[in-house]
């Protein structure tokens, strides 16, 4: 089935600690890229995080964002923590030292650092965060996963309606191809009766012409790898592993196989045709860029 690499998917989850909110999106990249921001008593399961999103997303940028708001106790006793807090004034007074600056170190400045005031005797139970935030997680990712596949559904719709009109091209190429032999033979047959008087040189002459120039115009092998290609989109359309890099390698070979043709050819009528399916396979192309 094939799956966009575009998505969104979120989830929250409350149990007596707090909230755990998972939030995924998804974009076009070349390789699986995962990029995380968490709260930080999350940071011990990032490792985690990205096991389970990699089992289910094997290409695209992935940005995740995942917050954990504790629960609020109005007889929660606040402190603070003076090892964090002496670490952030030894780090503003070197800044100071070093650029010379004049202003005063205020409670102010020291309050905006995160992890100054904590609740006192606070201890995370690490193994009930780790479950409820993989159930976010799990939960965000499957809507995440539905999204891409629902997208990825559109792309497919449209991909098989111009593979369709490929088709439907090369079929008149292949009616066209030995019709513009048949009908150079005629004007040639037509030039050389002006040209040439004896008959016996006039056959042999027409014969070695139309030889020549149907042998340059030969592009059945093209025809036959072109044909190739398209069954080979079809069927990597309905695969079921990661098909966005092999739907563009086969785009390309499709090109190069057009491209040849449409070089050989000297009928308007194919040279049309051709430019059609040049025009579908670059459409083809782009689309399979968001393709997983």
């Amino acid at each position: 089935m094939v799956k966009s690499m575009t998505g969104f998917g979120k989830k929250a989850v409350s149990f007596d600690s707090g909230t755990i909110n998972v939030e995924l999106k998804t974009f076009n990249h070349k390789f699986c890229d995962l990029s995380c921001k968490l709260s930080e008593n999350l940071y011990c399961f990032e490792k985690d995080i990205k096991k389970r999103i990699r089992k289910q997303i094997t290409r695209g940028k992935v940005y995740i964002w995942i917050n954990y708001e504790r629960a609020l106790d109005d007889d929660l006793n606040l402190i603070v923590d003076k090892r964090k807090l002496k670490r952030y004034y030894s780090l503003l007074q070197s800044i100071k030292q070093e650029f010379a600056l004049k202003d005063g170190i205020t409670l102010t400045h020291l309050l905006s650092f995160s992890g100054i005031i904590v609740p006192k005797h606070h201890k995370e139970n690490k193994i009930l965060l780790r479950r409820f935030l993989l159930e976010a997680l799990d939960s965000a990712l499957e809507n995440l996963v539905k999204m891409r596949q629902k997208e990825g559904n559109a792309l497919y719709k449209d991909v098989i309606i111009k593979v369709k009109n490929i088709e439907k091209s090369l079929q008149k190429i292949n009616v066209y191809v030995p019709e513009q032999i048949y009908q150079y033979e005629q004007r040639l047959k037509q030039k050389l009766s002006n040209l040439i008087g004896k008959e016996e040189l006039f056959k042999d002459r027409l014969q070695t012409e139309v030889s020549v120039f149907a042998k340059n115009c030969d592009v059945n092998e093209e025809l036959s790898r072109l044909s190739a290609h398209v069954e080979n989109l079809k069927d990597t359309l309905l695969s079921n592993v990661e098909v966005g890099k092999m739907l563009d390698f086969i785009a390309q070979e499709a090109q190069r196989e057009v491209n040849t043709i449409g070089a050989k050819s000297s009928d308007c009528r194919i040279a049309k045709e051709v430019i059609l399916i040049k025009a579908e396979i670059e459409k083809i192309r782009e689309q399979v860029q968001n393709v997983e």
